[in-house]
């Protein structure tokens, strides 16, 4: 990557964040939605504790519901929004026009990808902005590095995962309900809502093979006092990993096997069977 590409993305990544505030549905479900959950939640469970899974004792619910709820924003702007906003601008023919300018179309993709996440992850700065004077929510300088760290990750991999979902779906009509379909289920099956004690084996089996769960396990510990050291899940994070570097493959031949169609080739895996 050239120092010219690296400025030219940034260009891009900028018009995405510009193009996003300017969309009432993107500002709501990522910022508004998210924080009238907090808002809500946190006031009715005021007096809650909660058993701490990171090494024994309770803390309060609002110091478990505020990263939880900052990964479901995270999920809204870095899946979601990929999901419907890909799928959209296909369906406008906006890939199609990209394709025929000088633009390379990995500029234009990995715009998305920014844009998308630095948006989730001022949905989860908002979330401790507002948690931290109003519910008093801590944070910990000791668990700050696994925390960062955590939630970059985990908008690598939902941002890849939403790229490589888009690539599946036909059209912006079947993208809205298969984001819905996938999101909500998950977040309550991964613990955002609720924490998972006394959950069945089967559900915890199922959540577990999805990288949300790992991406709340191991985020909401970084808030947990009774965590050791500091505050690191390895485990999660190869999990984190693997499923972003897993599903930016999938877009990866996806949109390129379509880029091949679109100029009246054959799918590139066609090409190299022949070959």
């Amino acid at each position: 990557m050239t120092r010219t590409d690296v400025a030219l993305l940034w260009r891009w990544t900028r018009t995405r964040l510009t193009l996003m505030r300017r969309t009432p549905r993107a500002v709501f479900f990522t910022f508004v939605f998210p924080l009238m959950f907090l808002l809500l939640f946190a006031s009715l469970n005021g007096d809650t504790r909660l058993d701490a899974f990171a090494g024994g004792g309770t803390i309060s619910f609002a110091q478990f519901y505020t990263p939880s709820i900052g990964v479901f924003g995270l999920t809204m702007a870095c899946y979601s929004g990929i999901v419907l906003g890909l799928a959209t601008a296909r369906d406008a023919g906006i890939l199609k026009r990209v394709r025929s300018t000088p633009l390379p179309m990995w500029i234009y993709l990995s715009s998305w990808l920014a844009g998308a996440a630095l948006t989730g992850l001022a949905a989860v700065v908002l979330m401790f902005a507002v948690a931290v004077p109003v519910f008093d929510v801590h944070v910990y300088g000791r668990m700050l590095p696994a925390a960062v760290v955590t939630i970059v990750l985990g908008a690598f991999s939902l941002t890849a995962l939403g790229l490589a979902v888009c690539s599946l779906v036909r059209s912006a009509d079947q993208a809205m309900p298969i984001a819905q379909l996938t999101v909500l289920p998950l977040s309550f099956i991964s613990g955002v809502f609720y924490p998972l004690a006394g959950a069945p084996a089967v559900v915890l089996a199922i959540a577990r093979a999805f990288p949300l769960y790992h991406l709340v396990n191991a985020f909401d510990r970084c808030f947990q006092p009774q965590t050791a050291g500091g505050g690191w899940s390895p485990r999660d994070l190869a999990v984190l990993a693997l499923w972003g570097a897993g599903a930016l493959w999938v877009a990866a031949r996806r949109f390129g096997n379509q880029s091949d169609e679109a100029r009246g080739g054959r799918p590139r895996s066609l090409v190299a069977r022949a070959a």
